[in-house]
């Protein structure tokens, strides 16, 4: 028998940006009953708040489930409540030498971009 089994969010256990329907929530809820699943996205923390968690009960079973946001760079665990096993940030440092690095890289290359809105720099 299997002893974790992971799943993407968006596409797999529900639409893109999505919450998971009626029906899934309760099969993934009947799983934790079973066995351990983690469920890991690109997006952070509030989208599983919003997509996940709102949808399934709030009960002893969400031990058995593992939340890894921003492609696993991120982890929580449920004991009583939701807990941050561990980020992987950056440092300030290390995101200016990123964009600055990405800004002069796109410039050498002509490429024009446009800024995305709603996530910052």
């Amino acid at each position: 028998m299997k002893k974790l089994i992971v799943y993407d969010l968006d596409g797999t256990l529900a639409e893109s940006k999505a919450s998971l329907d009626t029906e899934m929530s309760a099969l993934l809820h009947d799983l934790l009953g079973i066995v351990k699943a983690a469920v890991i996205s690109g997006g952070d923390w509030p989208q599983f708040e919003k997509q996940v968690l709102s949808n399934l009960p709030h009960d002893q079973r969400l031990v058995n489930l593992s939340i890894l946001p921003t492609c696993g760079t991120k982890f929580y665990q449920y004991t009583e409540d939701w807990k941050k096993i561990y980020s992987e940030d950056f440092t300030a440092d290390e995101k200016e030498k990123i964009i600055s690095s990405l800004k002069k890289a796109t410039g050498v290359a002509g490429f024009q971009g446009r800024k995305s809105l709603g996530r910052g720099d």
